[in-house]
């Protein structure tokens, strides 16, 4: 699961990307503990490849599902 740290205009932006694009992943958003900062978590490789690669100043921690 990859779990990506974003400010929350960015989060907002990746959410719009989601949703217009039809990307057919699972995605989950909740409130970090940084303020004014949302983490989105997913499982899908390519889309978290996405979301870093325009979103580069971004924070991802990958977890192990096992």
């Amino acid at each position: 699961m990859y779990q990506i740290l974003l400010p929350g205009r960015e989060a907002l932006d990746v959410m719009e990307d989601w949703l217009e694009c039809n990307i057919e992943t699972d995605i989950r958003l909740r409130r970090a503990k940084t303020q004014g900062h949302i983490v989105i978590e997913t499982t899908d490789t390519m889309f978290a490849n996405r979301i870093r690669m325009w979103h580069p100043g971004c924070k991802i921690h990958i977890k192990d599902l096992k």
